[in-house]
């Protein structure tokens, strides 16, 4: 028994928006639940483990089966998770410590989390995680600070997701945040650990199944590293000539694999953070993989000319330019939030740096991908300060040529950059005859770097095509109206464009195929009724010897085909036949 109480809190629920019913989905025959559960067991520093779910009848199997397995089980409000926390620790003191964690990452690491522990009791923190939070190591919450934080947080995503006030609200709190790579942790792999779609439920069975030498109780998050490293390299051995793979936010894209489909924010938030919330909700609802945002120094980015030109007229914001782009922008802290509101569902979130002071920024928020702006390709000097990083760029090239296009790829040689082109048209909206598909594959022949779209176009057609013809990454403006103020809302896709837009990519991707043209069995009983078989034109009598003129071809397509005919043509006939029969090669010696 530890000094003080320590109360594991498993959150679970059915009607997760993403993938409903995952909590009592199985891996290897083990419900997710039971896998969590089984991970907390091994955390001797842990006193008690309650499943916190709702009382919506929705959860009723997911309580019942917490109870079957002999877990305690508290019910609360189905929306407001964070009063169901409290609620959950009303008997815990308030130097308790309440560890949260979720029934989605089934692999929870115990000597991870007994490290991260021990940091928590030596900061004596009210609060302590992961920097951008694990799907490995819980996050660690004094009870009184969970008490506080039931008390003064008000808004819907601070209610839901538990913990996020405390993070944006860190100086009135003392926080702890240790580094992503704490104790071993390999953060580019962290999503490999949680379920939050059908496929990672897959491809964690699979990870299990491969690795599998030992009770499904021991796995160790570090075998399943080296699984990762190996696959990893598996895939890069395994590409044919001339393919090409890259990795993004811990996502293999390139091909072979899933459009990644990017659902462009930029700016199109108008400066309000209720508006940016919406559409990340929305490009969550209709499966998009990354929202994209900007972030500019405006003091940087504008001479004083520039910064106090009037700017007037329906997209304008401000009396001048500079007033203007100010308005639009958001600080870090709200970026930091956002990005946090995107990773809760589901969604990267990146964003395109203006300067190197924006840069410095989204490298403290750890941004994992640097997409570089059409207009900023000829800006050497950002783009090499960009290539420090190391992180994987995407190159716009909606404002360049193949010259302009060869010195920014210049400008990344010798860095630890994995670099792609986006072939681009800087209007606003775009006209499909500028949209030059075909520079795609031009530009993957002339650069030998992987390709993706970034598609001004009002619909969706371009984006679909684009990602037919082979773009790794479809990148589109979102808005909630195409009718609000600013530059980038009509060329820009509403809720139901960009559901369509997302769906129809994958029925194409679907439909692509894996080139190999073979029968398909899902057409046997098509060819069964419609094709051609041997069919005997006149009767036949027993010895008799069959020619082929005495055969013609007539359905249904359950005999003989054409090229069978070797097998009774020559062969004399068994027992006698009428005329118009299909033939069988056992009526025949």
């Amino acid at each position: 028994m530890s000094e003080r109480n320590v109360c594991a809190i498993v959150q679970a629920r059915m009607l997760s928006q993403r993938l409903r019913g995952k909590s009592l989905m199985a891996v290897a025959g083990i419900p997710l639940l039971s896998w969590v559960l089984d991970r907390i067991h091994q955390m001797d520093f842990v006193d008690e483990i309650v499943v916190a779910t709702s009382e919506d009848p929705s959860d009723d199997p997911l309580a019942a089966y917490a109870v079957s397995i002999g877990a305690t089980v508290f019910r609360g409000s189905r929306n407001d998770v964070l009063d169901r926390f409290a609620q959950a620790a009303a008997n815990l003191g308030d130097g308790d410590v309440v560890l949260r964690f979720t029934a989605d990452n089934p692999l929870y690491d115990p000597l991870k989390s007994i490290n991260a522990y021990a940091e928590y009791l030596k900061s004596d923190a009210d609060y302590l995680c992961i920097d951008g939070l694990s799907h490995i190591v819980p996050e660690f919450i004094r009870v009184g600070c969970l008490r506080d934080l039931a008390a003064v947080a008000v808004e819907q995503p601070h209610r839901e997701h538990v913990t996020m006030y405390l993070r944006q609200q860190a100086n009135d709190y003392k926080t702890v945040v240790l580094p992503a790579d704490f104790s071993g942790l390999r953060p580019e792999y962290d999503g490999s650990f949680t379920v939050d779609r059908l496929e990672q439920l897959t491809d964690f069975e699979l990870m299990v199944k491969e690795i599998g030498s030992l009770r499904l109780v021991d796995l160790q998050v570090d075998q399943c590293y080296r699984w990762l490293d190996d696959q990893k390299n598996r895939t890069i051995s395994e590409l044919l000539p001339g393919e090409k793979r890259m990795t993004l936010a811990g996502r293999t894209v390139g091909d072979g694999c899933p459009c990644f489909i990017i659902a462009e924010i930029g700016q199109n938030h108008n400066g309000q953070m209720n508006i940016a919330k919406k559409l990340i909700d929305m490009a969550a609802r209709c499966g998009a993989d990354a929202v994209k945002f900007q972030k500019r120094d405006i003091g940087w980015e504008l001479t004083e000319v520039a910064y106090n030109s009037p700017y007037e007229g329906a997209n304008s914001f401000g009396p001048t330019y500079g007033s203007h782009r100010e308005f639009l922008e958001l600080n870090e802290e709200q970026h930091r939030e956002l990005k946090e509101y995107a990773q809760n569902q589901g969604l990267v979130y990146f964003c395109t740096p203006c300067d190197p002071p924006s840069v410095d920024i989204l490298e403290r928020l750890r941004n994992p991908i640097y997409k570089i702006a059409s207009r900023d390709i000829t800006n050497i000097p950002l783009l090499r300060y960009i290539a420090k990083t190391g992180k994987p760029v995407i190159i716009s090239t909606g404002m360049a040529g193949n010259d302009e296009i060869a010195d920014a790829l210049q400008a990344f040689e010798g860095s630890a950059c994995e670099v792609s082109l986006m072939q681009c048209v800087s209007q606003y909206p775009a006209e499909p005859k500028n949209i030059n598909l075909r520079a795609m594959m031009s530009m993957r022949s002339q650069f030998d770097v992987l390709v993706a779209l970034s598609d001004h176009t009002p619909g969706v057609i371009t984006g679909v095509a684009g990602a037919t013809l082979g773009a790794f990454a479809v990148e589109k403006h979102i808005t909630l109206s195409r009718a609000m103020p600013g530059t980038d809302h009509a060329a820009a896709l509403e809720e139901e464009g960009l559901r369509r837009l997302v769906n129809y990519i994958k029925t194409c991707e679907t439909a692509l195929g894996d080139g190999i043209k073979q029968f398909n069995p899902v057409a046997q009983s098509a060819k069964e009724k419609l094709a051609r078989s041997l069919v005997n034109v006149v009767p036949i009598v027993s010895g008799q010897v069959i020619t082929e003129d005495m055969l013609v071809l007539k359905s249904p397509g359950t005999g003989l085909t054409w090229s069978q005919r070797g097998q009774i043509v020559g062969k004399r006939a068994r027992v006698d036949l009428p005329a118009y029969v299909t033939l069988q090669s056992v009526d025949f010696e």
